[in-house]
């Protein structure tokens, strides 16, 4: 009985190349485009990684001599034409020089291939600092604010990535957020803003758009990237893959964590849109989705009014009752600290003044409150019964908005009472 033996497809651990230079030490990663292993720079004694060009399904390697070919003919003409595809975007990667693309030392053909050298990254994988769920929003933004840097160098040299993705983010030693695998990039037609050509292309399932998935090349623009860019956004402070493109065009993104903030929330949406045209068309737009603030709208010098949450009644009944509280309550307190001492005409039109202003500031408050509530009352009766749970729960509050309401009609009457008793005392001394 013959035994058989299957050949790796890998070069084996001590393999050396170029004369030496280089030596194999184990497979880092394979793709559908290349074997990526770690080496030793022998010269200097330092780790690199080297990725080998070796297409999927259509090389073949030579146990015994290490080289590769293209066993079926009808392949030969792809797999020249990626092999070239390979050394011009490494060389391309080469020249930006960018501290979050990954950096490209040396290129060279042996074995029948083609290779090129990068610094090892000794930081492992954004993918593997997810596996235990998702990271804060803090680590996730600055990750994506790095990303996004070497997405805009990328694009403005008319380069598509087209593999966005937690696999494909490593970081250095200084735990820098570095971009790698170019396997699946393109050129970007500068004259119609689309690929120029019609080769093959790879995705990641939930980090790419239908236009990848369905291979529609002339479609790729940076807003494919976006989109990926969005989906490993998601995946970060969800913790779990995105739902694949069709999913997305036909029911959405699953509801989000409570911990993730509106404006995270929005970006990813926006992003992850599966109509082309309706994502961010650039890296700059997408950053300045992530850069506006959400944090609470001032309303005046001394209030501020908390942006709503989308589609809650209960909120607004909470918020009446907090605003009204809080500025009766600063009525009751002024009263309190600043009791009223009759000395001329001037001091009591002060007081009256003090009044109205903030008469006028709880009407103009309450007229914003009820306008709010009137936007979302057509989501009244689905939450009825959070706004009576709540009105239960706020039954103290409302007992002393109306105490305070009548401690603010009777400061009203004295101040009357105080301004008759100051004419009288006015009379009087014109009297003497």
């Amino acid at each position: 009985m013959d035994i058989i033996i299957a050949e790796s497809s890998n070069l084996p651990s001590g393999a050396k190349l170029q004369g030496g230079k280089y030596k194999i030490k184990k497979v880092l990663g394979q793709g559908g485009f290349g074997i990526t292993y770690l080496a030793e720079q022998t010269g200097l004694g330092m780790n690199v990684a080297i990725k080998e060009f070796f297409l999927k399904g259509s090389c073949q390697r030579d146990s015994s001599t290490s080289r590769v070919s293209v066993p079926v003919t009808d392949n030969k003409e792809l797999v020249s034409k990626c092999q070239k595809k390979f050394k011009s975007e490494a060389r391309k990667i080469a020249s930006l020089n960018n501290d979050h693309i990954v950096n490209i030392i040396d290129i060279f053909d042996e074995n029948g291939t083609s290779y090129y050298v990068m610094k090892y990254l000794s930081g492992g994988s954004l993918a593997d600092r997810v596996k235990d769920g998702a990271m804060s929003e803090q680590n996730a933004l600055r990750i994506i604010d790095e990303v996004s840097d070497a997405l805009e160098a990328i694009h403005s040299h008319g380069l598509l990535h087209l593999d966005i993705k937690p696999a494909n983010i490593l970081f250095d030693e200084r735990d820098r957020a570095v971009l790698i695998d170019f396997g699946v990039s393109k050129y970007l037609d500068n004259q119609t803003n689309s690929t120029s050509t019609s080769t093959l292309i790879g995705f990641s399932r939930g980090f790419a758009p239908l236009e990848q998935v369905n291979s529609m090349v002339s479609l790729l623009s940076p807003a494919t990237d976006i989109y990926s860019l969005g989906a490993t956004l998601y995946y970060l402070v969800v913790g779990m893959t995105p739902p694949d493109a069709s999913s997305v065009m036909e029911t959405g993104l699953p509801a989000f964590p409570l911990e993730v903030s509106d404006k995270v929330q929005h970006t990813i949406e926006q992003a992850m849109q599966p109509r082309r045209l309706d994502r961010p068309q650039d890296i700059g737009s997408f950053l300045e989705m992530l850069s506006q603030d959400d944090s609470p709208e001032a309303i005046d010098d001394t209030l501020v009014l908390v942006k709503p949450a989308k589609n809650k009644p209960w909120f607004y009944a909470a918020l009446s009752l907090f605003l009204c509280s809080f500025i009766l309550a600063g009525i009751a307190f002024y009263q309190k600290k600043h009791p009223v001492v009759i000395t001329d005409n001037s001091k009591i039109e002060a007081l009256e003044s003090e009044v109205k202003t903030l008469t006028t500031k709880n009407n103009s408050l309450q007229k914003k409150i009820n306008d709010m509530k009137s936007s979302s009352s057509q989501n009244a009766s689905a939450l009825q019964k959070q706004v009576e749970d709540l009105t239960r729960k706020n039954s103290t509050q409302a007992t002393q908005i109306s105490t305070l309401q009548r401690d603010n009609a009777n400061l009203k009457s004295q101040v009357n009472s105080y301004k008759a008793d100051a004419e009288k005392w006015r009379r009087s001394i014109e009297m003497r």
